[in-house]
């Protein structure tokens, strides 16, 4: 397209050389030559723009296109023609902005072949060559990724100025009924769009009724069809305004993205344990409770061969109840190997959590040991890189997310409401269930009218026997055949992988139980060890360390006993050891319970606090307090015989543990002192007795004397008036003694008139 010529139009391109390009009106009109460097500074401005190549299909110009390439000049020229023309030049500025962004991104695809360009990956393309757009006066409107996917969607080459233009509208014989018809019908459709119908079928039953209303009262026009459109025409009208905006005032934004949107495109690794999605999910299957006897489970499977010290005898199977486990899965994204798998009726916790990631981290002995033939496909251990997690309650805690970053592993969300952004793993669950499936119990997923509860009285199998079989299934099958998604075996795929890349290991893989616990920070260690739950753990050792090694931190005096401020990691249902971590640590340690039967058997806590109130109810039960009161009461009567046989100095002893348990009554009209009496070598001092105040009314309290400053030495001292002396009133006695052995008589007077007054 030529636009500095006097006749602009389009022109194709005879002849192309280093000095001149020769160029003919399209299809076969004049020729024009001109000169190489002109025609590239006429392109670099605009005045030129490339509308097809040879071998493309041309769409023809219309004669609306080639006319608004020209500005109507004249007096000649009115308003109305002004306007009209501006608004092609719009259209015509409309397509070569789309014209360009289109050629930009063939260009950008031809170059580096990728043609899996994301819509905000599309929109952040334009972004950046907006700029450029701008210098050539096409910086006013930039089109939506949607746009330019479809506009150059099958086409690798540039796309002409005329394929960019709006089409010309398509005229529709909209004489069929009369115009409020139409109406009528668009505001039947909008109203479902807008909930107050249910279905499009109610929608037409509506639209019917207001047919036969309007066409009644005479509104139309004469001579059309007077019978309404017919339930297909309407439904056809209803598919035509299903368009995604409506869709989302019906269904809502999330319902209509899972069918229009575009699919996340999943993670992807370069190497092996780089990226590891752990999930959990309900099995699709009953599994058997059984009864134990012994630690021996009844088995509804006959012996594996390999078990060779297992006994033969088969028991009659015992089924207590049944129950459908919980799968939790790891796969590795790099080889799509199974890295754990286990099978249990816990719910989604960190415990869960951490017995998943634990056996990601640890080999598969028993693996190895039932098939020792397939090296590959049980050899799969080893620290991830990052994990991949559900956005559930448990997995966004501290405990989990301080836990991974003390282990130098990140921690990564799935999108909500998004499960094809873990395909991968919904898919290795996909076949964990697909064998579920077919084994006693299990029922199938792909059938939404099936009832789970049908299937409960097949159940025969408890959780050991049904990993025994999926885990047969996963390793010898799963692991050994090629994957649709990397064309290759898993279980080779992942050994060779760490042969380049190796295996990332933690220093200590005993750190892993308790990182992964709960925290309860605000806890203080003594020298006792930590007190928690009615529990103490300690360890002599241990505890010295962290006292050493928290000593700066401590609370209390030098030489007596201090304690730190520390976190614990506890876990609910193991009450026999915790985790410390002092201000600031890292590196946990371990506590022991200091009881030797909690320690050696865990349990939980509820379980261990309700064995303690059990036992003590057992114990009180044994030794009712009828029986404790009674031996009480014999222990204080031969105290009470032994007394008189005492002397003074043992009795006194004796004395004040038969009275050590009665209160002091002081009588109502005794004044109370707070009486401070500092110790002597003999044992007596002037009391110091502040009044407070004064215990009944009438009674004046004594006035302490005032005493005044010292007068200055250039006056001669007053003579100075004798301080008052407090006398004790008449019905209170005063005691001064002038001998210890004076006051111990006293006090044994004192006790012998308690004694006689109890008694």
């Amino acid at each position: 397209m030529l636009l500095s010529i006097p006749e602009p139009g389009d022109f194709s391109v005879v002849s192309l050389d280093t000095q001149a390009v020769t160029l003919q009106r399209y299809p076969n009109g004049e020729v024009l030559v001109k000169d190489a460097t002109e025609f590239a500074l006429e392109y670099a401005n605009g005045d030129i723009w490339q509308t097809a190549q040879a071998g493309q299909e041309l769409r023809a110009s219309t004669a609306r296109h080639l006319l608004a390439l020209v500005k109507p000049e004249g007096r000649m020229v009115t308003v109305g023609e002004m306007e009209d023309w501006e608004k092609q030049w719009e259209e015509v500025i409309h397509a070569r902005t789309k014209q360009f962004y289109g050629n930009k991104y063939i260009d950008q695809r031809s170059f580096n072949l990728d043609y899996t360009k994301t819509e905000d990956d599309l929109a952040e393309f334009m972004r950046d060559n907006h700029e450029e757009a701008g210098k050539l006066g096409l910086g006013k409107w930039t089109p939506s990724a949607t746009v330019i996917r479809v506009l150059v969607r099958n086409r690798t080459r540039h796309v002409s100025l005329v394929d960019c233009m709006r089409k010309d509208p398509a005229i529709r014989a909209r004489g069929i009924w009369p115009q409020w018809t139409y109406t009528l019908a668009h505001e039947a459709i909008d109203r479902v769009f807008r909930r107050e119908l249910p279905s499009c079928a109610e929608a037409y039953k509506w639209f019917f009724g207001q047919f036969y209303l309007e066409r009644d009262d005479g509104v139309g026009i004469e001579g059309k069809r007077p019978d309404p459109p017919t339930e297909r025409v309407f439904r056809n009208w209803f598919s035509e305004a299903s368009k995604k905006a409506n869709l989302v005032r019906l269904h809502g934004a999330r319902k209509v993205n899972k069918s229009l949107k575009g699919v996340i495109k999943p993670q992807d690794a370069v190497r092996p344990l780089q990226i590891v999605i752990i999930d959990q999910t309900l099995g699709n299957i009953w599994s058997a409770v059984k009864s134990r006897s012994e630690s021996l489970v009844n088995r509804a499977l006959p012996r594996n061969p390999v078990d060779q010290n297992a006994s033969s005898r088969e028991e009659e199977p015992k089924l207590l109840t049944t129950k459908r486990p919980e799968i939790v899965y790891a796969v590795d994204v790099f080889s799509r190997k199974t890295l754990a798998f286990i099978l249990t009726f816990e719910p989604p916790s960190i415990a869960t959590f951490m017995a998943c990631l634990r056996m990601v981290m640890t080999p598969k002995i028993d693996w190895m040991r039932r098939y020792p033939d397939l090296p590959d496909a049980t050899a799969g251990h080893g620290s991830p890189e990052t994990v991949v997690l559900d956005n559930l309650r448990v997995h966004v805690t501290d405990s989990v997310q301080l836990g991974l970053l003390a282990m130098n592993i990140a921690i990564e969300y799935a999108a909500l409401a998004s499960p094809e952004w873990k395909a991968i793993v919904e898919r290795a669950i996909g076949t964990v269930k697909g064998v579920m499936a077919v084994l006693p119990g299990g029922f199938p997923i792909n059938q939404k009218d099936i009832n789970s509860s049908d299937y409960r009285k097949y159940a025969r199998l408890d959780l050991d026997e049904i990993d025994e079989l999926v885990t047969h299934r996963l390793v010898t099958e799963h692991h050994t055949r090629p994957h649709a998604g990397t064309n290759e075996p898993p279980g080779s795929r992942f050994v060779s992988g760490l042969e380049r890349h190796g295996r990332g290991v933690l220093n200590d893989l005993r750190q892993l139980d308790l990182m992964l616990r709960r925290r309860k920070p605000g806890a203080t260690l003594t020298r006792n060890g930590v007190e928690f739950k009615g529990h103490r753990y300690h360890d002599e050792g241990l505890v010295s360390r962290l006292l050493e090694e928290f000593s700066a931190k401590t609370k209390g005096k030098l030489g007596h006993p201090v304690s730190v401020e520390i976190t614990i990691l506890w876990k609910l249902r193991d009450c026999s050891s915790i985790g410390v971590i002092g201000p600031g640590g890292k590196e946990p340690v371990e506590l022991r319970n200091v009881d030797p039967l909690f320690a050696n058997t865990p349990v939980s806590f509820d379980f261990a606090a309700a064995a303690k109130k059990a036992n003590a109810k057992i114990f009180e039960l044994k030794y009712p307090p009828e029986k404790r009161a009674k031996y009480l009461r014999e222990y204080f009567e031969r105290l009470e015989q032994l007394l008189p046989k005492q002397t003074h100095k043992a009795g006194k002893t004796t004395a004040r543990l038969l009275e050590g348990g009665r209160p002091i009554v002081i009588p109502p009209d005794v004044r109370r002192f707070d009486i401070t009496i500092p110790v002597t070598n003999l044992g007596v001092s002037n009391v110091d007795i502040p009044f407070a105040y004064a215990a009944d009314e009438g009674r004046e309290p004594p006035t302490t004397p005032k005493r005044s400053a010292p007068k200055a030495k250039s006056k001669p001292p007053e003579p100075k008036s004798p301080d008052p002396q407090w006398q004790p009133p008449p019905s209170q006695p005063s005691y001064v003694f002038s001998s210890a052995a004076e006051s111990e008589a006293f006090l044994d007077q004192l006790e012998a008139e308690m004694a006689a007054t109890r008694h």
